[in-house]
């Protein structure tokens, strides 16, 4: 246990790759907010319940309006309150106060918007998840790097960053073993039924070229394929690094096409947030960023 705490105390989270993946979160939500009428996608079973005057009503919904934005004020200006907060967050600066005000944000966000990609959830539980992290960072700036001094600092840092990859990890095990119960996974041929569903699949353009697979028995490839990756991800928890970068572009890739077969680009960006925490432990990303900088 010694060695293991020592050996922690040497190894720094406190990195851009922080500021890089709450970068792809906030634009993620970014997009959504400035990209949707609040009037169309409200949840309006919160909207009605904030104005009716029953007590029981009002007992259920206190708390969601004590602490919602969007309830707290005009939806027209809590928009522009959560684009600012998300500017903010995206810019780097002040993580320690970013960091409150961000899971604040995607707080007001998710129980507010009837939103369906699954992506607002991802940034809410990744933005709660990071507040550790944020809340004791010593840079003021996290795109700057932190000279890498051993410190019982860099213990705690070091558990709250594992929570997130396991947390990571828990979602691509969740998701790859209920697939297995799905009689279209069973048969192999989910990819072909979610790709060429024409309310929820992909673009007619990008079906047509889907097909040219789907419609193969090579369809039963592309679903286990599937479910395999995800599997793959979640073991991903106990691999070096070495082994970890080599999946990073491969899971970022997965969910690029999920975002262009099914239109879920929020999604893409808060998977792909949370897929650099998980997967880059080279800080790859980092490297990159500055060689380009």
């Amino acid at each position: 246990m010694k060695q293991l705490i020592d050996r922690l105390k040497y190894k720094n989270v406190y990195t851009p790759k922080l500021a890089i993946a709450r970068l792809l979160l906030a634009l993620g939500m970014l997009l959504f907010v400035v990209s949707n009428d609040m009037d169309v996608v409200a949840n309006h079973n919160y909207t009605h319940m904030s104005r009716l005057k029953t007590r029981d009503l009002e007992h259920a919904s206190a708390h969601l309006k004590h602490t919602n934005l969007f309830l707290m004020i005009p939806p027209a200006q809590a928009k522009v309150v959560i684009i600012v907060i998300l500017l903010f967050v995206m810019s780097g600066l002040a993580p320690q106060i970013s960091g409150v005000l961000h899971a604040w944000a995607c707080y007001s966000v998710t129980t507010y918007f009837t939103v369906l990609n699954g992506g607002d959830k991802v940034a809410w539980v990744l933005s709660i998840l990071l507040l550790p992290l944020c809340l004791t960072d010593p840079r003021w700036n996290q795109w700057k790097k932190k000279d890498n001094t051993p410190s019982n600092l860099n213990v705690f840092a070091n558990v709250a960053f594992f929570a997130i990859q396991v947390q990571a990890a828990f979602v691509y095990l969740d998701s790859g073993i209920s697939k297995m119960f799905v009689r279209e996974w069973q048969e192999g041929t989910a990819i072909y039924y979610y790709t060429s569903d024409h309310r929820l699949g992909a673009p007619e353009w990008l079906r047509h070229i889907n097909e040219m697979t789907t419609l193969t028995p090579f369809v039963i490839v592309l679903s286990w394929g599937t479910i395999v990756l995800e599997i793959l991800l979640f073991t991903c928890l106990f691999a070096p690094a070495r082994i970890k970068s080599r999946f990073l572009p491969i899971a970022l890739f997965f969910h690029f096409l999920i975002a262009i077969n099914f239109g879920l680009i929020t999604f893409f960006f808060s998977m792909a947030a949370l897929l650099i925490l998980y997967l880059d432990d080279d800080n790859r990303s980092v490297k990159l960023l500055y060689q380009h900088g």
